[in-house]
């Protein structure tokens, strides 16, 4: 995969921290937004910039000030079925459980540092990444109403 820019970022969304750059397909927690909408992320953890040699590190405490990662929605679904299985020996009881976590694929299209450093990805770009892309996760069934 080809590294599209030199900075890169930590986000938080979901209870749960992701390292993103700019380009990347990321799976995160079902985010109640429409397909190929925009997000925009304000909670960034912290933002890195290599260039050659050269490294700068921007960290929050607990977040960096103006700093945001943008990214669009191009995937929604639910993810493989956990079984959970409960049973205690010698007392006939057992019971079966299945759970399929939703969740959201985005693409990430900007990164903004706050200081007026700002990548955004070009619309050749997006449009290569999106050809490219399949989604894993199964949609939901629509429901079906049947009338007696």
């Amino acid at each position: 995969m080809q590294i599209l820019a030199p900075m890169y970022a930590v986000i938080e969304t979901g209870g749960k921290q992701y390292r993103v750059q700019l380009g990347e397909i990321i799976q995160v927690e079902k985010i109640s937004t429409e397909m190929g909408q925009a997000v925009n992320f304000e909670n960034v953890l912290l933002l890195g910039k290599q260039d050659g040699e050269n490294s700068q590190i921007w960290l929050g405490k607990p977040n960096v000030m103006q700093a945001s990662v943008s990214a669009e929605v191009v995937g929604d679904g639910r993810g493989k079925k956990i079984l959970i299985v409960k049973m205690k020996r010698r007392k006939q009881y057992r019971r079966t459980k299945g759970h399929r976590q939703p969740h959201s694929q985005l693409l990430i299209t900007g990164i903004d540092n706050g200081t007026g450093e700002k990548v955004t990805l070009s619309a050749d770009d997006r449009k290569t990444r999106l050809s490219r892309f399949q989604s894993s996760l199964k949609q939901k069934p629509a429901m079906s109403v049947t009338k007696n």
